[in-house]
């Protein structure tokens, strides 16, 4: 049986290393956007910082974005005149160093074998003046295809995929 720390883990470089990825773990796993929410990353909406994440909902005349300390955007459907979709696929590197080396590499290896998505919007749409303007959205995952179907439903605009990959994730 284990009596202490430094007999489990060793001397105390690798207890500080191990303290340091297990703070890597936690930053990355607050690095995504939440499931249900979507993050503005830029366009036309000034008063919305840039990485900011919010809420959504849909109404009969558009989807309503609200961030923290901004008043609610209405996107109107009759607005929207083009919807991309792309995605960024990466290997969960970070974090598969930090389990590995708190599990001796043992769980290492199927976390390196999965990936990660992010889901990308770009949204172009014309303002009340008939200006052109955009938006770049990360949302969540289990927000993504919901949010850009009624889009494309409502608005009438056929989503554009930046990649065969993402078109065949997004049918999937």
């Amino acid at each position: 049986m284990v009596r202490n720390i430094r007999e489990a883990f060793g001397n105390p470089a690798r207890i500080a290393a191990l303290i340091a990825c297990a703070a890597l773990v936690n930053q990355y796993a607050l690095a995504g956007v939440g499931k249900m929410n979507v993050r503005y990353l830029g366009g036309s909406w000034t008063d919305v910082r840039p990485g900011q994440e919010g809420k959504f909902h849909y109404t009969d005349k558009g989807i309503v974005f609200q961030w923290k300390g901004t008043a609610p955007h209405l996107l109107r459907y009759d607005s929207i005149t083009s919807i991309e979709y792309g995605q960024k696929v990466g290997r969960r590197i970070g974090a598969t160093i930090a389990l590995g080396v708190t599990t001796l590499g043992l769980m290492a290896l199927p976390l390196l074998l999965s990936k990660k998505r992010k889901h990308f919007a770009t949204i172009g749409f014309r303002d009340e003046d008939g200006e052109r303007q955009a938006l770049v959205l990360e949302f969540g995952k289990r927000a993504t295809k919901a949010a850009l179907n009624t889009m494309a439903l409502r608005s009438g605009i056929e989503i554009e995929f930046e990649s065969e990959e993402a078109r065949k994730h997004f049918r999937h």
